[in-house]
């Protein structure tokens, strides 16, 4: 981020912490991990509305530190540039209409089937390359139609989780990868152990989602609300085996309340298919899947009714149409060595 980007920044939000070069190192790991990770929806409780308020603060801190991954604004709010979709190049396996969820499962653990599902060799790396929302409104959370600008996020993570890497001012930056200490866990390591069986990796989901909550079990639609979203987070940002994304989709149809639309877009306008679950009653979270390659491609939190989320230090305000949470993947590759891209 140039000095008059941060003066932009700072202009529209005097109320952030001033820019400190120095913070710029710490935050560097942290940015993709913890400022894109989705809200923790918790019915009715502080410890939820705080979680949403941190989310958005990370991601403050971190644009008025400079840390820059890659720039790409566009204040029309049309796409940028034309990304080939994730996966585009594959033939595509048509197992037939999609019509729910567990079409869309079955159709991606047949083609997972039939196609080669190479795992990384531990000293290689998954490459991904992220588009997040943004506005010079606010982040996120003062998002209501198309954003007016994007943030373009490059990052790579070895297969061993000892390294990862971003793009600071133009230049790569490789650093020893953090201790994992984020919920959910999505660290590279952690992903590629997960199970490639639906109802197993169900049920390991259900337990982290309990873990969260202290060991103790919430109420079945908290759970299945948090159980979505905590596959959502492992979806983002990697390269992930088919079969395993495969599992991902068939743990998601299992999940109460989960609901198919055959017609959508990512935040780039690709069009796609969503699987989206009502949380908390009023936010509809969203997994945009490509229909021909059943390759993730993005994720987006919007409300479809007004609500008050009551906090530790104030109550979060939420509009009809509010965008809390909107990004799309627009490249996930395995490559030999930080700084490749295909």
């Amino acid at each position: 981020m140039s000095t008059d980007e941060i003066t932009t920044f700072r202009d529209a939000r005097p109320e952030a912490t001033p820019y400190d070069p120095g913070a710029r190192a710490r935050l560097r790991a942290r940015l993709v991990d913890e400022a894109t990770a989705a809200p923790h929806a918790r019915p009715l409780g502080r410890r939820s509305a705080r979680r949403r308020f941190v989310t958005v603060g990370v991601l403050t801190a971190a644009l008025v530190a400079g840390i820059t991954v890659v720039q790409n604004i566009d204040l029309s709010g049309r796409p940028t540039g034309n990304p080939a979709t994730p996966g585009e190049s594959r033939r595509p396996f048509l197992l037939g209409p999609v019509a729910n969820a567990e079409d869309l499962a079955q159709a991606a653990a047949q083609q997972a089937a039939v196609e080669p599902d190479a795992r990384p060799r531990p000293d290689q790396w998954s490459y991904a390359k992220t588009v997040l929302a943004m506005s010079s409104k606010g982040t996120g959370g003062s998002l209501f139609g198309p954003p007016d600008r994007r943030l373009t996020v490059e990052q790579w993570r070895r297969a061993d989780g000892k390294q990862s890497a971003t793009i600071e001012e133009g230049k790569l930056q490789i650093q020893n990868a953090a201790g994992a200490g984020a919920s959910p866990r999505s660290d590279y390591p952690y992903l590629l152990s997960l199970p490639e069986d639906a109802d197993a990796l169900l049920d390991h989901v259900y337990k982290v989602v309990d873990e969260e909550n202290g060991g103790e079990k919430e109420s079945g639609t908290a759970r299945a609300d948090r159980a979505f979203q905590v596959i959502e987070i492992y979806m983002r940002d990697s390269a992930l085996p088919s079969k395993l994304r495969a599992a991902m989709y068939g743990a998601l149809a299992r999940i109460p309340g989960v609901q198919y639309e055959a017609k959508a877009a990512d935040i780039q306008g690709r069009p796609g298919v969503t699987l989206y679950r009502i949380v908390e009653g009023y936010l509809r979270d969203e997994i945009i899947v490509n229909p021909k390659t059943y390759e993730y491609m993005g994720f987006r939190s919007i409300a479809v009714k007004d609500h008050v989320s009551t906090g530790l230090d104030m109550d979060l305000h939420t509009k009809k149409g509010q965008i809390l949470g909107w990004g799309g993947l627009l490249k996930a590759t395995i490559v030999d060595r930080a700084g490749q891209r295909a």
